[in-house]
């Protein structure tokens, strides 16, 4: 998956190169996004415990290559993260546990790379679908273990998250002219997490840990 977003990322920039002399500008705007996030694990004996409420924002960038498609990308400050329960052997509190559950809080710096098709002008709305892939590295992670009758709280797990994480991104929205450029904009995006959110083994069954974040927002902003 990481071959094809790179390829994806090259298609993009040289379909950006070669239409610049036909591009109609550049927007900017900024964007807040509230969303749901949840880990889907892929190691036996590893349960997803529900989801997360999650948070980002950031600035965006439209490049035009024609008239209903542009370049999009930006930088967000994504916060996202799920919970797992697992077999553990560990002593906390004076007793001894064989499953635990941990809820994981990340704070991730995300590129996206995505191509944004809109429709025609339909009244003072413009409809679009958004394609591509997200390129994220991790900043911050935390994590709290729950026991059966015991919680430990936030512990930095930073070790036990990687550096690196793509996901394709799928989206659609509408924007709402203001007049000129400026719009407001909402839709709903999934990230789909493609690589592995995890690092190491479990120490009880020396099973390598494996699990992918994803999550669902809610995107609301403005473009100039």
């Amino acid at each position: 998956m990481k071959k094809i977003a790179l390829v994806f990322a090259v298609i993009i920039s040289v379909s950006l190169i070669s239409g610049s002399s036909k591009a109609q500008g550049v927007r900017m705007g900024l964007t807040a996004s509230p969303s749901i996030a949840w880990f889907k694990p892929e190691t036996a004996d590893y349960e997803s415990e529900g989801v997360r409420l999650g948070f980002s924002y950031g600035v965006v960038a439209e490049f035009f290559l024609a008239e209903h498609y542009s370049f999009a990308t930006g930088m967000n400050i994504t916060y996202l993260g799920g919970k797992l329960s697992f077999p553990t052997e560990e002593e906390f509190g004076g007793t001894t546990y064989n499953q635990k559950e941990r809820v994981y809080k990340l704070q991730n710096l995300e590129i996206p790379l995505t191509l944004k098709m809109k429709t025609r002008e339909i009244g003072y709305n413009t409809y679009f679908g958004v394609f591509g892939f997200g390129n994220s590295i991790n900043l911050k992670a935390t994590g709290e273990d729950i026991y059966h009758d015991s919680t430990r709280p936030d512990m930095d797990i930073k070790s036990d998250i990687p550096f690196f994480r793509v996901s394709m991104i799928l989206g659609m929205g509408v924007e709402y002219s203001l007049g000129g450029n400026t719009a407001l904009v909402g839709g709903v995006t999934f990230n789909n997490g493609f690589t592995n959110i995890l690092k190491g083994e479990n120490p009880l069954s020396g099973r390598k840990q494996n699990a992918r974040a994803n999550y669902i927002e809610l995107s609301l902003g403005v473009l100039f």
